[in-house]
């Protein structure tokens, strides 16, 4: 399971990193036009905030994978680089990924973007979605491959093994 872990790290930092460019656009955009209503009775404020969460994920989840691929890469030596570190980033990113995306989903509108161009704020607000379900999910299996990589390593060295250590 040892060798999935760089794949799994690069596939949740490129997620996070096409949610930052594409929030950062919408951010930018509805900071120009003014923010829309959300689904429901949701003020702008509200689609602002949830807007706002997603961009500190998708912030998060690039600067840290990116640094947990290189220390993971160059075989690091130090607690930050050890399984358990990744571990529980990877816990906390889950849980920052899986309340982003419900909350994003409640205030979304645009369910069904039948007719509307390929280029849409209805498309664009569901591949934020899209891609905030999506880092959840990698979050989770990577999460899986981290608790396999503790229980190998552990005869050697447990929790504190090292992602080279097997």
């Amino acid at each position: 399971m040892a060798g999935y872990h760089p794949f799994l790290f690069f596939l949740i930092t490129a997620v996070a990193a096409a949610e930052l460019g594409l929030v950062a656009y919408l951010i930018h955009l509805f900071n120009k036009n003014g923010y829309p209503y959300g689904r429901g009775t949701y003020k702008p404020r509200d689609f602002k905030q949830r807007l706002d969460f997603i961009m500190f994920c998708a912030v998060w989840t690039t600067l840290f994978g990116l640094a947990y691929l290189i220390f993971i890469s160059v075989g690091a030596l130090f607690f930050l680089a050890s399984i358990a570190s990744s571990a529980v980033w990877l816990f906390l990113t889950m849980i920052f990924w899986v309340i982003g995306a419900a909350l994003w989903h409640q205030v979304r509108w645009g369910g069904n973007c039948n007719g509307a161009p390929s280029i849409s704020i209805c498309r664009e607000l569901q591949t934020v979605e899209a891609l905030a379900w999506t880092a959840f999910g990698l979050s989770v299996l990577t999460l899986i491959a981290a608790m396999f990589a503790i229980r190998s390593t552990r005869p050697k060295s447990g929790y504190r093994g090292y992602y080279h250590d097997y």
